[in-house]
């Protein structure tokens, strides 16, 4: 296949490539539970603080994340219902992906690099079909969360190289923001842009 020849390696994005992000759905939810004021951003200004940096890189854990957003909620709202709501930005992990995936396996390593944190990770990581957990479509996952990194920093891109030993040349990273593939660009690793429109299933395919 001619866009993947000298291709060995596949790191996957999971937000918008693997797995598709509902963020209409999500502002919904979030309006339904925010404070009606003003000076409360939405929740894609929100996601902008720098506690979402600090979460998903590890640096506070979900309580006290949950207890940071808590003065943007009204009053009495619990936990239990703003993890509902931060999980609503989540869609279901495609059958077709699951099927790239497995049809992939056999010729190219597949890694798994992705921005996110404790609370997202336990939803989508044991909702994929056919699979009891995420990891059995991959060799390894690095989240950010637990790498203490995060994208773009050139760091965690070194680090998935790195500890593969894996050969940038041979390495494909497909994200879908640009601001996170030119990081991966400039250490020599192939780069795929994923967007709305793209059917994922059919560019990868095998046959």
């Amino acid at each position: 296949m001619q866009k993947l020849e000298g291709i060995k390696n596949i790191i996957f994005d999971l937000g918008n490539v693997l797995i598709p992000l509902r963020p209409d759905e999500a502002t919904e939810a979030f309006q339904r539970i925010m404070l009606n004021d003003k000076n409360t951003p939405d929740i894609f200004t929100f996601k902008n603080l720098d506690l979402f940096t600090y979460y998903e890189t590890g640096k506070i854990s979900t309580s006290e994340f949950l207890n940071l957003l808590k003065p943007y909620f009204n009053t009495g709202v619990t936990n239990k219902e703003i993890i509902k709501a931060w999980n609503t930005v989540l869609g279901d992990f495609p059958k077709s992906h699951v099927e790239m995936l497995k049809k992939l396996a056999p010729r190219y390593r597949l890694f798994v690099l992705s921005n996110t944190n404790e609370i997202h990770t336990a939803k989508f990581e044991k909702e994929v079909p056919q699979v009891e957990h995420l990891k059995d479509l991959f060799e390894k996952l690095y989240y950010s969360h637990l790498e203490g990194l995060r994208k773009p920093q050139p760091e965690i891109y070194k680090r998935v190289i790195e500890q593969n030993q894996l050969i940038p040349s041979e390495t494909l990273f497909a994200d879908d923001l640009e601001e996170n593939l030119e990081p991966a660009r400039q250490l020599g690793i192939r780069t795929l842009h994923v967007n709305p429109q793209m059917d994922l299933h059919s560019w990868f395919a095998t046959e």
